[in-house]
């Protein structure tokens, strides 16, 4: 079976992008990551594994990767941007919470059927479906009802 992110190198070749040191590196990391990501967290994993790769690099990169469509961004908070591969995990929601912006992921069945209601009723020709639900995550509820906002 391919890994995803030979896939990524793949598609990357075909669409006229350079496979450079740096990208290679970045999508290697990428390939460790089960958890959402932003991009200080990946030069912090990269800089203690002692790869050298820049900060613009990977804005550049996950810039790329997000125009391509192989990362979905999440604006968890005013400019702060979590991601994730798209091939990562299948189709799923993402539950944010506004308090800490923790990211859950949760499954909510069939998407075919989502889709295929959305095609038909609204005649409209879908690309991709995301969904987000923001909130406040089970500890922050828990901080908020707790006297003095702690847990």
């Amino acid at each position: 079976m391919e890994h995803p992110n030979d896939f990524l190198r793949k598609f990357l070749c075909a669409k006229g992008f350079k496979n450079t040191k740096e990208r290679e590196i970045i999508l290697k990391e990428l390939e460790t990551r089960a958890e959402h990501f932003n991009a200080e967290s990946l030069y912090s994993g990269l800089s203690q594994k002692k790869q050298r790769v820049s900060k613009p690099t990977i804005y550049r990169t996950l810039k790329l990767l997000e125009k391509l469509r192989l990362i979905e961004r999440f604006d968890v908070r005013k400019k702060i941007f979590y991601y994730e591969p798209v091939l990562r995990g299948g189709e799923h929601g993402h539950l944010i919470c506004e308090e800490c912006g923790k990211i859950i992921d949760f499954s909510i069945g069939d998407f075919g059927m989502i889709k295929s209601a959305i095609v038909k009723e609204k005649e409209f020709t879908l690309g991709y479906i995301s969904i987000r639900a923001f909130g406040l995550c089970q500890s922050c509820l828990k901080a908020a009802n707790t006297p003095g906002g702690e847990t």
